[in-house]
């Protein structure tokens, strides 16, 4: 399956750093242009911009606080201003903390759920506006392996909630705008080879690597994936969160 990146203007929050640049990378790789986020690592973020430069003219930064209603709407539309249009979106920012579950203070709380679930419908509602102006998009939400069907431990438990939020979105957001040629679908992703904790001997020999992330990213974008539409696909290697950490 090809890319077209004719078909694409991109939105990556997050995307100073860690998966969130390895996405945009390989959006800019493929000729899309993108819009780097970033919260507070502007230098980061700048690096990854000029690198996406290279490789995809056009591309822009864009600066603001995704958990915000008004901030992330102005995130998203400053996108869609430098880019001439936005038919991307990659919800990927969601703060992640291990810390017990009655040990955590209501800010650490609010922070877990509005980083990972909040963030994602700002941007989607802000993003979806644009999206309808051209009757085309593609909404792609950074969810958690297996999270349907949640058994999780109690040093993550909003972290997990937020993550079972977002599948919900998926699939209620994708079945709202499938008649307005507008996609919207999850990539769960499971222990990668940057995280912090990782189990021992996992099924499939390995952690999830970059570019598995971004396999699933160009599988969803894929002209010839246009029915697939509210669903989640893990990335994973066949491990499951009740192997717990």
């Amino acid at each position: 399956m090809a890319l077209d990146p004719r078909l694409y203007t991109a939105l990556v929050t997050g995307s100073a750093r860690r998966n969130g640049q390895a996405m945009a990378l390989w959006l800019a790789g493929r000729g899309v242009r993108v819009a780097v986020h970033y919260r507070e690592s502007r230098a980061e973020a700048e690096a990854t911009l000029a690198q996406c430069e290279k490789l995809a003219p056009g591309c822009v930064l864009v600066q603001g606080d995704v958990a915000e209603a008004a901030s992330a709407r102005a995130v998203v539309d400053a996108a869609a201003a430098g880019l001439g249009g936005l038919s991307l979106l990659v919800n990927n920012v969601g703060n992640y903390l291990r810390k017990d579950l009655f040990d955590l203070t209501p800010a650490q709380w609010r922070d877990q759920v509005e980083s990972n679930l909040y963030s994602a419908w700002w941007c989607t509602q802000a993003a979806v506006a644009h999206m309808r102006e051209v009757g085309f998009g593609r909404i792609v939400n950074l969810g958690y392996a297996a999270g349907e069907r949640p058994t999780f431990n109690r040093l993550t438990v909003p972290y997990h909630i937020a993550k079972a939020g977002v599948g919900m979105l998926t699939r209620s957001a994708g079945a709202a705008l499938a008649r307005s040629g507008i996609t919207v679908n999850s990539i769960g992703v499971g222990i990668m080879e940057n995280s912090v904790i990782k189990p021992q001997n996992p099924p499939a020999g390995r952690f999830a690597q970059y570019a598995d992330l971004c396999h699933a990213l160009g599988f969803f974008l894929a002209p010839e994936s246009d029915h697939i539409n509210g669903t989640q696909v893990d990335v994973c290697g066949g491990w499951v969160p009740e192997q717990i950490l």
